[in-house]
């Protein structure tokens, strides 16, 4: 059974996508843990900890409801390009986001408001997606 799920294109994609993103999550973790470190040892000051922490937390919201709609869509037949291109922009959206939400000083970095709007697209293209399939 699972060799014949993995036998799509649109789900090994998911796969693959899936094993990136776990990846970056991974990145983050091992930043927080970083930073928690330097914060003991008085390195760094609490508010750049919270960044780090934020910048993790942040991804664990998202990334899990999108892989999971890009594996439904998968599974309803959408095509790899599209699994590609909506992992990938949320790739790309959640790296922008991270390295954002860690800078400091004034106002919103645009990198951060980039990822969020990145993801936010991906969130409504899949949403819309899996709606009109029902549909359609």
């Amino acid at each position: 059974m699972i060799l014949t799920l993995f036998d799509q294109p649109g789900v090994a994609a998911v796969g693959l996508w899936t094993g990136i993103h776990l990846l970056l999550t991974l990145a983050l973790a091992i930043n927080v843990t970083r930073l928690r470190f330097a914060s003991a040892r008085g390195d760094i000051d609490d508010a750049t900890l919270e960044r780090g922490v934020r910048a993790h937390g942040n991804n664990i919201e998202y990334v899990p409801f999108a892989l999971f709609a890009l594996f439904v869509l998968a599974q309803q037949g959408y095509s790899g390009l599209w699994i590609h291109t909506l992992a990938g922009a949320l790739f790309i959206g959640r790296i922008c986001h991270a390295h954002g939400i860690q800078q400091s000083g004034p106002g919103l970095p645009p990198t951060r408001v980039a990822g969020n709007v990145v993801t936010w697209a991906v969130f409504a293209i899949s949403a819309l997606m899996l709606i009109s399939g029902f549909f359609f």
